[in-house]
């Protein structure tokens, strides 16, 4: 995964097999039987957030609180080798999102939090480390559940404010842990086949 070990050098933080093949699993299997709602952005210069297919098009699905608690048993797990890496001091991880893509879905270029925004809720603002965790991939893992398109593409150098200069694409990889700064600008290209499944978080 060469994508994987030249953004390790840029301060991405990468583990891989965080969560097993069958708890993908499970979780994809939930995720596709629960209730989902659209999910929304908070446009610059906003407090409250609003459903805008132009700059963001996946679902929220809504999962068991077990599920979650399993999750967050993982996180807990995972925060001081963060902290070592990232060299900060965390408090938490806001709720986990499980994030379905269908064809088409996408997420356009953003940061998580945003300094140079002063009006941002004082949630955006604590923000430190961003979180995304890949559920299935292009190779489809242990019940071929492949999908097309949706890689994670980070953008300039971190803390760039406009993002320019590069794109590096993340290789998906089921079960994929990926961490990094929360104002590093990055987005989600559209899924051309399948679905895309992902849990996402922010270490405050």
């Amino acid at each position: 995964m060469p994508t994987a070990a030249i953004l390790g050098h840029l301060g991405l933080f990468v583990r891989r097999a965080f969560l097993t093949p069958e708890s993908c699993r499970q979780i994809r299997i939930e995720m596709t039987a629960a209730a989902r709602i659209p999910a929304m952005i908070r446009p610059r210069g906003a407090s409250d957030g609003v459903v805008d297919h132009e700059t963001r098009r996946t679902a929220l699905a809504s999962v068991a609180e077990s599920t979650i608690a399993i999750v967050n048993e993982q996180l807990r797990a995972i925060k001081p080798a963060l902290e070592e890496f990232f060299q900060l001091q965390t408090t938490e991880w806001q709720r986990p999102q499980f994030y379905i893509y269908e064809p088409g879905d996408f997420f356009s270029a953003h940061r998580d939090s945003d300094a140079y925004d002063p009006v941002a809720p004082e949630w955006v603002k604590r923000r430190q480390v961003s979180v995304s965790i890949l559920l299935n991939d292009a190779r489809g893992g242990v019940d071929a559940e492949p999908f097309g398109g949706g890689s994670l593409v980070f953008h300039g150098a971190r803390g760039d404010q406009h993002g320019s200069g590069f794109g590096i694409p993340l290789e998906s990889e089921e079960g994929l842990f990926v961490a990094f700064r929360s104002d590093w600008i990055h987005e989600v290209k559209p899924v051309t086949s399948g679905r895309r499944y992902s849990i996402v978080t922010w270490y405050t």
